[in-house]
């Protein structure tokens, strides 16, 4: 595959996915201002019908709803965040960002589905959807302006040598393949594009996704089914 080719394709796919991240905090929004009006709504009820007092209730509601709030503002930036990694490159060490998937994102959005928690925990667990959606809707409101960003012609030099080599390929050997490539910011933006996987044992490696190349392929031949048999892959 030609090169141009394939940014041309890499810049169409980028542009795709800012706006699935787009949607994907618009919908996060909405879901926590959902949760908060059918949350609070029975709070509110509960907690007038008890007290007999309105405004009481409603202090109470946004008092619990402002503390659960501060407190995932607080911690969640620690449990939502890039991986770090260390990387020995010739005699420097270099730390690798690798952010995290939109599948982890959504995870902590929604929280923990484990079965085996208590009823309060649960009920805890909920409650915290509110300020988790608002949060990480913010979170991926910025990731918005990152995935703009991305360099589709350093991007795409990673991206290409994985589909040649179509095996994992260790970031140190990107290094050395290209001395003049920023390797933390490549890389970090690799990490942003879906279908790039990130392999943290024994060293950092990458590899893509078969929905990566699926996609590829169906969008350059239209039905991967009817594509030839050689890989579009092998060109330069």
């Amino acid at each position: 595959m030609k090169k141009e080719q394939f940014n041309t394709w890499l810049s169409s796919k980028v542009e795709f996915q800012a706006k699935i991240t787009i949607g994907a905090c618009v919908a996060m929004a909405c879901l926590g201002l959902l949760a908060f009006l059918l949350q609070g709504g029975l709070l509110y009820l509960a907690l007038s019908a008890g007290y007999g007092s309105r405004l009481l209730a409603a202090t109470i509601v946004l008092a619990v709803f402002g503390g659960m709030g501060l407190y995932i503002f607080r911690t969640a930036p620690r449990t939502l965040c890039d991986g770090r990694h260390k990387l020995q490159i010739d005699d420097n060490t270099v730390t690798i960002r690798v952010a995290p998937t939109m599948s982890s994102v959504w995870t902590y959005a929604i929280g923990s589905l484990e079965s085996d928690q208590s009823i309060p925990e649960r009920i805890l667990g909920i409650m915290m959807v509110v300020p988790r959606m608002f949060w990480t809707a913010s979170y991926v409101f910025n990731r918005i302006d990152e995935v703009r960003q991305i360099n589709v012609a350093n991007c795409g030099k990673v991206l290409r040598l994985l589909l040649k080599k179509s095996e994992r390929v260790d970031a140190t050997a990107i290094a050395l393949k290209w001395h003049q490539l920023n390797l933390p910011r490549t890389l970090r933006q690799v990490s942003l594009i879906d279908g790039v996987v990130f392999l943290t044992k024994d060293g950092v490696g990458l590899s893509l996704a078969k929905r990566f190349t699926d996609t590829l392929e169906k969008d350059l031949h239209g039905d991967s089914r009817q594509a030839s048999s050689a890989s579009p892959f092998d060109g330069e």
